[in-house]
């Protein structure tokens, strides 16, 4: 089973230690290669899913699993 992009961006913040940007994630993701991107702005799609599943955070296209929690400064952390 391939994992979502939320879940490849959880356990890159896991292993990092800190809360992070999407930027600073996506990045992650292409240099490691850990996401085949098709979308014509991936790093939008990641700040998106972020969002989607960020508790402290609207979105209209909100779904159940809130992994994230989103700090003052506008970085990801896990929740």
């Amino acid at each position: 089973m391939n994992k979502s992009i939320h879940q490849i961006a959880a356990e890159v913040i896991k292993q990092n230690g800190h809360p992070m940007t999407a930027q600073q994630i996506y990045q992650i993701m292409v240099d490691e290669n850990l996401y085949n991107f098709k979308a014509k702005n991936p790093a939008n799609v990641v700040r998106s899913q972020l969002r989607r599943h960020t508790k402290n955070v609207e979105s209209k296209n909100k779904v159940g699993s809130e992994m994230f929690v989103m700090t003052d400064d506008g970085k990801f952390e896990l929740a």
